[in-house]
């Protein structure tokens, strides 16, 4: 992992209730369906609930039994251990990723150092509960998928995380969810801020502002961000013809494609791709 790459972690509660003190902020008490992001894998300590004896996060593999491998600084991708305690056992799935910070910029800044997502969020995100079901299977074997299917977890938690506001907080729309929602599964398709607006069933201008004050950038740059992002997926992790890249994630111009990555990266596509196998 090279200096540009920032870190990520998620801890997903199977069972029971834990708490989760980050250093700097707030603890956060995530129960049975819930999970906690932290963004840059800020350190904290887990403890079962009700008593609060501290405990290391856990680093054993999914399946395995053994310790993280020293020569990676995030330990293995996928984790699952069992705490007790008075309130009795608690399970859960933790995962670790890696990530350009550049590309997910807009989504990450304005974040706390840890953020829960109550249950009924994550359920009705697809695209997440089912990656962390996918990944929490009983008897599953860790493989070589782990780290790509952990980084898409991550993102669509980044995404959640980074959307509209819980009920109750201030301005909530759900038409902003849907927008969110679709720009992450969706950003292939030919949206415009019109196409957006009307998809959250919201003018254009009322839009505008919601989506800003929701998520802290404007619907263009978010859907930017979000196609480049995939983008640069391709390009590191996958065999796709670069000049099939472009179509594959929503732009009709490779000129508009080049010069949205190389704002984004400071790189040319071509280069980004050379340069993967180091990054990797």
């Amino acid at each position: 992992m090279d200096a540009s790459t920032a870190r990520a972690v998620l801890h997903y509660v199977l069972a029971g209730g834990c708490r989760i003190a980050v250093t700097g902020t707030a603890a956060l008490d995530p129960s049975r369906g819930e999970l906690v992001l932290l963004p840059a894998a800020a350190r904290h300590r887990i403890s079962p609930l009700p008593g609060l004896r501290a405990v290391s996060p856990p680093s054993t593999a999914a399946g395995g039994t053994g310790p993280a491998d020293p020569a990676d600084p995030l330990g293995p991708a996928v984790g699952i251990a069992a705490l007790d305690g008075p309130g009795g056992p608690v399970r859960l799935l933790s995962l670790r990723t890696g990530y350009d910070p550049r590309a997910v910029r807009p989504l990450v800044a304005g974040l706390p150092r840890a953020v829960l997502l109550e249950r009924r969020r994550v359920e009705a995100a697809p695209l997440l509960r089912d990656t962390l079901g996918l990944l929490a299977e009983p008897g599953r074997r860790p493989g070589p998928g782990d780290r790509l299917l952990v980084l898409r977890a991550f993102e669509a938690a980044l995404a959640l995380a980074a959307g509209p506001r819980p009920p109750g907080a201030a301005h909530p729309h759900p038409g902003i969810d849907r927008t969110v929602a679709a720009i992450e599964t969706r950003y292939a398709e030919p949206w415009t801020v019109d196409t957006l607006a009307r998809e959250a069933g919201m003018s254009r201008s009322s839009f505008t502002a919601a989506f800003r004050e929701a998520v802290g950038t404007s619907p263009a740059r978010h859907l930017t961000a979000r196609r480049i992002r995939e983008a640069a997926r391709l390009l590191a992790e996958t065999g796709l013809p670069q000049s099939a890249v472009p179509a594959r994630v929503g732009y009709r111009s490779r000129v508009g494609f080049h010069l949205a990555f190389r704002t984004a990266y400071g790189t040319t596509p071509g280069e980004y791709r050379a340069a993967a196998p180091r990054r990797a």
